[in-house]
């Protein structure tokens, strides 16, 4: 005969799934969150342009697939479309593009947000 279904066993199995799952997006997010430090800093380093971070990318275990990378520019004054295709490019990922000047949340950005340059 078949082994009989034993629910704590399969509860145990889930858990551990879905706890190599939050670990490999945490991974993920580690990997992400460094690679565009390093993108913005090469591009951006020695300028007048503040840059932050915002968002998952900088929560433990709050960035997923779906997730994009949040990224504030502050003084900039070049093509932010072009900035944005070839930052999307690079990083491998969507990004989203907030301009600190008119953007609603300053305080929160000085406050919660990582500042890269």
């Amino acid at each position: 005969m078949g082994k009989k279904f034993d629910k704590e066993e399969a509860k145990k199995f889930l858990f551990q799934r879905e706890e190599k799952k939050r670990e490999e997006q945490e991974k993920e997010r580690k990997r992400v969150l460094q690679k565009a430090i390093s993108i913005l800093e090469k591009e951006f380093k020695g300028s007048d342009v503040e840059i932050y971070l915002v968002g998952s990318v900088l929560r433990p275990f709050s960035f997923s697939s779906q997730s994009d990378v949040d990224v504030v520019l502050k003084n900039y004054k070049g093509d932010r479309f072009e900035f944005w295709v070839n930052l999307e490019k690079k990083i491998g990922r969507d990004v989203e593009i907030i301009s600190f000047e008119t953007c609603q949340f300053q305080e929160s950005i000085l406050k919660d947000g990582l500042k890269v340059v």
